[in-house]
């Protein structure tokens, strides 16, 4: 019987924000966020069983850094 490989624990550190926060640094309200991950566009994100959104840092300062080249 093969087995089911136990996931890896989500430990959430400086390569991850919450909702809130990138509503902070790119002024998107949180409505905004919800909205585009609704529609299936804008900053990937991964949620947690919990309900928990998390964005990956990397991509936030990508998108900051294409607004601003604009």
């Amino acid at each position: 019987m093969s087995r089911i490989p136990t996931p890896v624990p989500f430990r959430a550190g400086p390569d991850w924000m919450t909702a809130r926060q990138v509503a902070d640094v790119t002024s998107y309200a949180l409505q905004t966020l919800k909205n585009q991950r609704n529609l299936g566009i804008g900053l990937p994100y991964i949620k947690l069983p919990t309900g928990r959104i998390w964005y990956r840092r990397a991509d936030v300062e990508a998108l900051i850094s294409e607004a601003a080249a604009a």
